[in-house]
């Protein structure tokens, strides 16, 4: 298997994990075969491969694969594909890695990891902070380019812990006014809404610092090289490989 993935064009070292995954779900499917349809070993090997299959068959299947959205490719597609040829395979591969590196460029990547289960406005809300921030720095492809991504992140959890914070507290005035106005006096505050202030008030705390953290490490970067958040250092090497990623993606 790890002869088919050595044809495959880019990063040599990428043959033996992707030949490991392949195989990985052959296996898998030949035991779901043989242990939950009860066939025999040669029927779920045959079945696996999707050599009992008509020219017919094999040509809808190819099709189907193509035509799947790239995050609902699975493995064993790939594995049924590389049976049958190896160069549409690769070429399968290829296509769902620049359909990634497409992800990651537009900020769906980042933005999908923030909201999950959010609706089209909060995605499109967290592009808006992003694409302001690339218009302001132009970020090269790669460790830059990461950086404004983050400060994009960081910013948006600030507004959305500050909002947060002012709707609990808008509430509890709330409450209290209407304390006021029925028996005459305020109440103490009630300790859970305390608490609950107090904690969206260091998240969003939290948030900011995260923000201006990674503004300063893009300045930083732009400046020296390497980078230093905290306790991580990206070394100048790592640098290096970043930028010739990018390179390879122009």
């Amino acid at each position: 298997m790890s002869g088919l993935w050595a044809s495959v064009p880019g990063d040599p070292s990428e043959a033996g994990p992707l030949a490991a995954e392949l195989t990985n779900a052959y296996g898998r499917m030949v035991r779901f075969y043989r242990d939950q349809l009860e066939m025999s070993g040669p029927e779920a090997d045959a079945r696996a491969r999707g050599a009992d299959d008509t020219p017919e068959e094999a040509t809808a299947d190819l099709a189907r694969i193509r035509d799947r959205p790239p995050d609902q490719v699975s493995w064993f597609d790939l594995n049924r594909v590389a049976d049958r040829d190896p160069k549409v395979v690769a070429d399968l591969w290829q296509a769902l890695k620049a359909s990634a590196r497409d992800e990651l460029r537009s900020g769906h990547r980042t933005a999908r990891a923030l909201d999950w289960d959010g609706r089209p406005w909060d995605r499109a809300r967290f592009l808006a902070i992003r694409d302001s921030l690339r218009a302001d720095y132009e970020p090269r492809p790669g460790m830059e380019a990461a950086l404004v991504d983050l400060a994009a992140e960081g910013y948006g959890d600030y507004l959305a812990w500050s909002e947060q914070l002012h709707m609990q507290a808008g509430t509890e005035a709330e409450i209290e006014r209407n304390d006021l106005a029925r028996h005459g006096k305020w109440k103490p505050q009630r300790i859970f809404s305390a608490e609950a202030m107090a904690e969206s008030a260091r998240m969003a705390e939290r948030a900011h610092t995260r923000f201006l953290r990674t503004i300063a490490a893009l300045g930083e970067k732009r400046r020296t090289g390497p980078v230093y958040l905290g306790q991580v250092n990206i070394a100048p090497q790592q640098v290096n490989i970043a930028r010739l990623a990018s390179e390879d993606d122009s």
